[in-house]
């Protein structure tokens, strides 16, 4: 059984602390995969040339494991829902694989017709901790709506290729989106799980998921919640942090983006409930991105709409 709502709990000595002249937030680095509990370091290298037709206004990301790069491709315009700010999507993602030898393969994976990845990221992680790389992506189907896709890579005589591993409940219908907040263990069972916001824009449910191949499997939902502008292309704006010894915590905007919530999943699997840790805290002006904030688990770096950059700490 789902849980639902995110509970206040009067006896939490938490609370949420917004530094008006952060010393440690700088202007937004450029966008960046989701990361399980860590950010992302800048990529150091540059994008292979075969990058360079991906989608436009898309980035191409750099892995670590057996995939060295990922990027999306097939600029099409068979969906129009601009959630993102365009009507052109992408048909097909692609993979630079790496192998221990050094060799390097371009793998392609293309949708049918009636679906397109309506997504900026691709987001690489080692999803089952096999110490192979794992892709997360937004897939939308025509009648169906978006749903988070789990992508692998797979070996036979032939070669690689790509393969979907599992995907999460579809959002319902056409132009119904969803946008992912990240990766981590969020039940203490010692396995990774995924988070994202089901439809931002119309009622915002932030939503766990197992990851149980050939799904992604529900498990607890909060309300109230959002993290994207209809029509923006970013994506970042939720993330989550981790104390040390504690459960990560997803700091995720109210569905005004003026607001914060800083909420905790207790409980084993499905049997708990999240916990809204502090009070929701108020902000001057409406989220335009939130980052973490290097060498402070406790913390994130928050871009409001009148261009200021604000810290906000969990702390008790």
């Amino acid at each position: 059984m789902l849980a639902f709502m995110a509970v206040a709990d009067a006896s939490t000595a938490m609370r949420l602390v917004l530094d008006n002249v952060p010393a440690h937030c700088a202007p937004a680095a450029p966008a960046a995969p989701v990361a399980p509990v860590a950010p992302v370091a800048p990529v150091a290298q540059a994008a292979p040339p075969a990058a360079a037709q991906r989608l436009a206004g898309s980035h191409a990301v750099q892995g670590q494991r057996d995939m060295a790069w990922a990027w999306l491709g097939t600029p099409t315009e068979r969906y129009p829902h601009a959630a993102l700010g365009s009507r052109t999507h992408a048909g097909s993602i692609h993979v630079l694989t790496t192998a221990p030898g050094g060799s390097q393969q371009e793998v392609a994976y293309r949708l049918p017709l009636h679906r397109v990845f309506e997504d900026l990221n691709p987001r690489l992680i080692d999803l089952d901790q096999d110490g192979r790389d794992e892709i997360i992506v937004i897939e939308a189907d025509v009648l169906r709506g978006a749903s988070v896709v789990v992508l692998g890579l797979s070996d036979s005589s032939q070669g690689k290729s790509l393969r979907e591993l599992a995907r999460s409940p579809p959002a319902g219908s056409a132009f119904r989106w969803l946008n992912p907040v990240g990766v981590a263990d969020f039940d203490g069972d010692g396995k990774l799980d995924i988070a994202a916001v089901i439809t931002p824009h119309i009622g915002g449910v932030l939503t766990l998921y197992h990851f149980r191949p050939p799904q992604l499997v529900p498990y607890a939902r909060a309300m109230d919640t959002s993290n994207h502008l209809m029509g923006s292309p970013e994506q970042q704006l939720s993330v989550i942090i981790q104390r040390p010894g504690q459960r990560p915590t997803v700091l995720v905007p109210d569905m005004s983006l003026k607001a914060l919530h800083a909420l905790r999943w207790e409980g084993s699997g499905a049997a708990g409930r999240f916990k809204e840790l502090a009070d929701v805290m108020t902000l001057p002006a409406r989220v335009q991105r939130i980052t973490l904030v290097p060498g402070m688990p406790d913390a994130a770096c928050v871009l409001l709409a009148d261009d200021t950059w604000r810290r906000v700490t969990l702390t008790h």
